[in-house]
């Protein structure tokens, strides 16, 4: 063999001549591959093990005082990961079963011989390097999982923040793809950062962590968290906490932060501090509410910082003045629409059209804004109409030729009240010609989790695969099979598990890791729930 790593192997038997002749053995037929100990005491043994801490342990299985298997049990308390091959001169059914439920990687007859001993040396030697190497393949999937676990938390926040997570289930799966999952009952404070130019990434990322620290050092006690992201090119920070007056605590530390970026950088940036703590589910909406406040703020301002103003704007009477000033913030909403609409995602696109088209209704009827808002959302249905050609079956529906000509309308009432209408019939239809497509990506996300049952099988990386959005993919999943992407997982991995223990001789770590599973204990955990029994408990079951 060409092994370059060396182990430790400790050789223990009663019989100082099978002792000393079996570490002669292991020397000539493995040169450079072990550094050998043997003795002749199990007492003796335990001893040398808790100093060196041996990879191998050769063994009489019956000794005077300890047997083999008791001496075993003992180090193993030691050091739970060993490799354990048993000698004994005694063909006894008791010796052998027990060497098989402590789970010893070999038991072999003295009388077989040297060349069966070496023997099965080489396979253990083989199993070991095998184990080895996953065990470097494991740590190095974990150091790259550990690499991108800051873009997985910043395409976490930007769901939330899009509005696409809607439900706590689809929160639970995305946060379950990362190590520091944002707490799903916490209080959430938003600050936004918003530049009229865009800075180089670096500074972006300098700026955002910068901020964050400075804020966790001036509200030790006050702040629990600090999640931040850049999002549609402004900072965000999403402050943890439970504090309701930290905002006006936070105005003045932004302040001098606000100082520090512009005086050391040169970067004029405005800021935004939302005026209450909301739940993860509220932030989409108070984002974009504290988001056109900062607009409006800095029509007349380079570099301003706002508390929000909580009280809603009622006073909108369509007059342009108003409408011109609000116009900057709808653009972005424009932009936002757009994206929903593209992913089928009615309810996003709902929320977000429904405030578009209040401004649309209480508009003059000669507003050229108005006319502007009704042109860009046009734009934006006629689009997504050609894209999944509907216009047939829309026809036969609603006229389509009002989306041309809005003089055809009385009032910018009328005309908002049709395109509700007509979004009504784009859904409807969608949700009827879609269901076909959504059955074939369950059953291509179905047979990707069977053919890498194995694998990582996270939600980030099985939507990255099938090239959807995650919450999308999984809302698709359960809607057509009638159960969460994960329970599906689990469920095929505890049934694969079964036939495993059921119908092979593998031992319980390796059927685990067949099964996806790197840690056994957990495993062994899942398993016991699914079938009230462990693994080890199923397969003596059987052999009953």
């Amino acid at each position: 063999m060409t092994e370059k790593r060396k182990y430790t192997l400790l050789i223990v038997d009663d019989e100082p001549i099978i002792s000393d002749g079996l570490k002669i053995l292991f020397e000539e037929e493995f040169p450079g591959v072990f550094q050998i100990y043997n003795c002749y005491y199990p007492l003796k043994a335990i001893e040398i093990f808790k100093f060196f801490k041996p990879d191998i342990v050769v063994s009489d299985i019956k000794m005077p005082k300890m047997t083999g298997i008791e001496m075993v049990d003992k180090m193993r308390k030691i050091k739970d990961e060993i490799h354990v091959l048993y000698l004994s001169g005694y063909d006894e059914f008791d010796f052998v079963y027990s060497a098989i439920k402590q789970e010893a990687d070999d038991y072999i007859l003295k009388t077989e011989g040297d060349a069966m001993i070496v023997e099965a040396m080489k396979k253990m030697l083989l199993m070991i390097e095998k184990n080895n190497s996953f065990i470097e393949e494991y740590q190095s999937v974990q150091n790259k999982i550990l690499y991108m676990e800051p873009a997985y938390k910043q395409q976490a926040i930007g769901y939330i923040l899009d509005g696409i997570i809607g439900t706590e289930e689809e929160f639970d799966l995305i946060m379950a793809d990362l190590e520091k999952p944002i707490a799903k009952q916490a209080g959430f404070l938003i600050i936004i950062g918003s530049c009229k130019e865009i800075n180089p990434r670096k500074v972006q990322e300098n700026i955002l962590e910068t901020v964050r620290q400075l804020l966790m050092k001036a509200y030790t006690g006050k702040i629990d968290l600090i999640h931040n992201t850049i999002y549609r090119n402004n900072f965000v920070w999403m402050i943890e906490t439970e504090e309701a007056e930290l905002p006006k605590l936070l105005l003045i530390s932004v302040v001098d932060i606000q100082e520090k970026i512009q005086k050391n950088l040169g970067i004029l940036i405005c800021f935004g501090i939302a005026a209450e703590v909301v739940k993860w589910y509220e932030l989409s909406g108070k984002y974009m509410e504290l988001w056109e406040q900062i607009q409006r703020s800095v029509i007349n301002e380079e570099n301003n910082i706002i508390l929000e103003n909580t009280r809603k704007n009622q006073d909108f009477n369509g007059e342009d003045s108003t409408l011109t000033e609000m116009f900057g913030t709808i653009t972005e909403r424009f932009k936002l629409l757009k994206e929903q609409l593209d992913t089928d995602n009615f309810t996003a696109f709902r929320y977000l059209l429904k405030e578009l088209l209040r401004i649309l209704s209480e508009a003059k009827r000669h507003s050229m804004y108005a006319l502007e808002i009704f042109y860009y959302i046009s734009n934006i249905l006629i689009s997504y109409i050609n894209k999944t050609n509907i216009r047939i079956e829309l026809t036969s529906r609603i006229q389509l030729i009002a989306l041309f000509d809005p003089g055809v309308f009385h009032s910018w009432k009328q005309a908002a009240d049709y395109i509700f209408e007509l979004t009504d019939a784009i859904e409807e239809i969608r949700n009827t010609t879609n269901r076909n497509d959504m059955a074939n990506i369950a059953e291509k996300t179905k047979s990707y989790i069977i053919t890498h049952i194995a694998d990582d099988l996270c939600l980030t990386k099985i939507g990255s695969v099938m090239g959807f959005n995650p919450v999308y993919l999984a809302r698709i999943f359960k809607q057509f099979e009638k159960e969460g992407i994960r329970n599906y997982i689990e469920n095929c991995r505890m049934e694969l598990a079964y036939q495993l223990i059921m119908n092979s001789r593998l031992k319980i770590f390796e059927i685990a890791e067949k099964c996806g599973y790197q840690n056994t204990a957990y495993f062994i955990k899942i398993y016991k729930n699914h079938y009230n029994m462990t693994p080890q408990e199923c397969r003596e079951r059987m052999n009953l």
